[in-house]
């Protein structure tokens, strides 16, 4: 398995998870209550799955590598997608905010946290098709494999912190069973 291909696999996990967190902005945009159980492990998953493990290993490795060895544009697109980094950090303690309401949100705070979740969820997408439309095939093409050889123990030693997409896989599965219905 190629490092690429292991971030690749996390895209595919992350994409569930922003599934089921915007089946519940949806529902609580909509006037529902808020899930507070599940809400506070789907944004516990944007925390230490998305940014904690994912976001951590392409900065720490993939980035650096693909603006080393790439074409000076290259080097833009790293430092676009570092700032779309930044976004979804902030995004995600916005977030944090409505986790355990004391009182029945507000529509305007129903509203707020359908709009953040669709700004965390857009940002991440739009990562996912550069990343894998540009980064990874420079990464794959122009970073020499003797570069890339600890990559995946690296990977390993970052998801050892947060867990790694078994752990997160187990962990989003009973929330994908009650709201991706």
């Amino acid at each position: 398995m190629r490092a690429t291909d292991n971030l690749r696999s996390d895209h595919a996990l992350i994409e569930r998870g922003l599934a089921v967190l915007r089946q519940m902005a949806t529902h609580i945009e909509l006037g529902g209550g808020f899930p507070a159980e599940d809400c506070a492990l789907a944004l516990l998953f944007l925390r230490d799955f998305v940014i904690g493990v994912h976001l951590h290993k392409e900065a720490r490795l993939l980035l650096p590598a693909a603006a080393m060895h790439g074409a000076e544009t290259i080097a833009q697109v790293v430092g676009e997608v570092l700032r779309v980094h930044e976004e979804v950090t902030e995004l995600t303690h916005s977030l944090v905010l409505f986790w355990e309401p004391v009182i029945l949100l507000s529509a305007e705070e129903r509203l707020g946290f359908a709009e953040t979740v669709a700004a965390v969820v857009s940002r991440l997408r739009r990562l996912q098709v550069v990343e894998e439309g540009t980064l990874f095939p420079v990464c794959e093409r122009e970073v020499p494999v003797d570069d890339q050889l600890d990559w995946l123990q690296q990977f390993a030693s970052i998801e050892q912190a947060r867990g790694g997409q078994p752990v997160w896989r187990e962990r989003i599965a009973p929330l994908a069973a009650r709201w991706l219905v």
